[in-house]
Formats: structure tokens, C-alpha cells, sequence
């Protein structure tokens, strides 16, 4: 946590370079306007986030329902999308700056990574890909509570089988995002609106990751988290003491990075 914080500005400055192969004056703009980012994230949000995973420990410590779960991750969704409030402004400056070259270069690099993505789940086949997907899911489990239990391993099995569309649903809104994105760069290029205007367009892309406009899309997005929430909520339940543990420390662990974090501020 606070390696990547610390040095987030140069990651961000290198994934940026990666899809865009910014030119001089538009690598300072980012610099400044990340190191301002980071500066107010520091300063505002940072203790928040402390607070807010000492609450998630307290009810960790107990029975966890899905409703929990999901209660959980839209407090954390509003606070990413307080986030990306703040940096709107700032994306929608570059963008005015980006030319069509640098737009298109950033369509290749999303779609070849879209294809290798599909092409490893069909190289896999159903069978192959649901066990790779429950070896995954468990390995990230096990990074949370240390080695799993033959039952947990048995709920994440049948939490799989029962979601076998699952993998493909998520690759699809992916890409289905990134084309969305893509798309808004190209508007803002083409259109050249006010930076107001292009700020506008920036935070309405926001908001439609949380809730998308599609009925269809947004019924199909809950599917998904309630069935996940569910999964997760059963594991905790099941939980044995050392588990227990050992979550409680990673999430403290996590909490202590972010009041250290925010210390730096003064």
C-alpha cells in the first residue's frame, strides 16, 4: 500500500506514457496535476478510509449477511466515486490535449489485451476455465485468511458451478467500458468543448459504472455483486478462529497504512 501510494504519481505518469505516448508538455501537465491529486487525497480522504475499515472489523468479527457485503461495497464505490469527482477536471484536461493518433493508439493496446483475454478462456474450455476460476478465486481468498478450509473450498466450487457465465459477463462489461471510454475521448476531440463541458462528460462516464443506463445491464451488474456478496459472506461465516485472525490483521494492516499515510500530510 504505501509503496504504490507513495510513488503513485510515477505510475500513474508510466500507465499513462503505456496507452497514450504523451509528448513533453503533456507529461508536466500530468506530473502537476497529479501530485495536486494526490496531495488532496492525502489530506481528505485518507482518515476516512482508516475509519472506514475499522467499522468493516467490527462487523467482521461476527455473523456477515450478503446485504453486509453489498452495504459494504457501495460505501467503497462512493468513495472511488468521490475520487473520481475530484479527478475529472483534471482527465478532462488531458483529454483536450490528447490528438487522434495518440486516442487510436490507446483503442489498439485495449483491444489486443480484450483478445488475449478471450483467447485464453476459449484456449481454457468451460471445464478447464471453472476450475481455473476457483484455483484464482481461492488463491485470492487465501490472502485474506491464510490457507482455506476443504468447506470453504467446497462453497467457493459450487459458488463457481452456479455462476458459469460469470467470467464472460465480466470480460464483456469490460470491454464494453473501455469502448465507452474510448468513445468519450474521441467526442471531446472531435467536439473541443469548454473544459466545464468535457468535466461534465467525464463524471457522467463515472456514474454510469456504478449504474448503467441499460436496464438489462444494470439488472445483470446486481446479479453479479449479489452473488459474489453471498460467496463472500459465506466464507467469513465460516470462518475458523485463525482466519478470523488473520483477516482482522489484514484489514488493520490496511487501516495503519492509511493513518500512516495521511500523517505525512502533518
Amino acid at each position: 500500500m504505501k509503496l504504490g501510494y507513495n510513488n503513485a504519481d510515477t505510475l500513474a505518469l508510466f500507465q499513462l506514457n503505456s496507452y497514450l505516448e504523451l509528448n513533453p508538455e503533456q507529461e508536466q501537465t500530468v506530473k502537476e496535476r497529479v501530485n495536486a491529486l494526490i496531495a488532496w487525497h492525502r489530506s481528505t480522504q485518507l482518515r476516512d478510509y482508516a475509519a472506514f475499515i475499522d467499522r468493516a472489523r467490527a462487523k467482521v468479527g461476527g455473523q456477515v449477511s450478503a446485504a453486509d457485503v453489498i452495504e459494504f461495497n457501495h460505501q467503497l464505490n462512493a468513495r472511488m466515486m468521490t475520487a473520481g469527482e475530484k479527478a475529472a477536471p483534471d482527465i478532462a484536461h488531458l483529454a483536450l490535449t490528447l490528438n487522434p493518433d495518440q486516442i487510436d493508439r490507446a483503442a489498439k493496446k485495449i483491444a489486443a489485451d480484450a483478445t488475449k483475454a478471450r483467447r485464453e478462456l476459449v484456449r481454457n474450455g468451460d471445464q478447464h476455465a471453472g476450475a481455473e476460476r476457483v484455483k484464482k478465486y481461492s488463491e485470492r481468498a487465501e490472502s485474506w485468511f491464510g490457507r482455506l478450509t476443504d468447506e470453504q473450498k467446497e462453497i467457493i466450487r459450487k459458488a463457481m458451478a452456479n455462476r458459469p457465465q460469470d467470467a464472460t459477463w465480466w470480460i464483456d462489461e469490460k470491454e464494453r467500458r473501455q469502448r465507452e471510454f474510448i468513445a468519450l475521448l474521441r467526442k471531446i476531440q472531435a467536439d473541443r468543448p469548454a473544459e466545464e463541458t468535457a468535466t461534465r462528460w467525464v463524471r457522467a462516464y463515472f456514474a454510469q459504472l456504478n449504474a448503467a443506463p441499460e436496464a438489462e445491464r444494470r439488472a445483470r451488474a446486481e446479479a453479479y455483486r449479489r452473488g459474489s456478496a453471498e460467496l463472500i459472506a459465506q466464507l467469513i461465516n465460516h470462518a475458523t478462529p485463525d482466519q478470523r485472525t488473520a483477516l482482522d490483521k489484514k484489514l488493520n494492516d490496511y487501516g495503519q497504512d492509511f493513518k500512516s499515510l495521511a500523517a505525512r500530510n502533518g
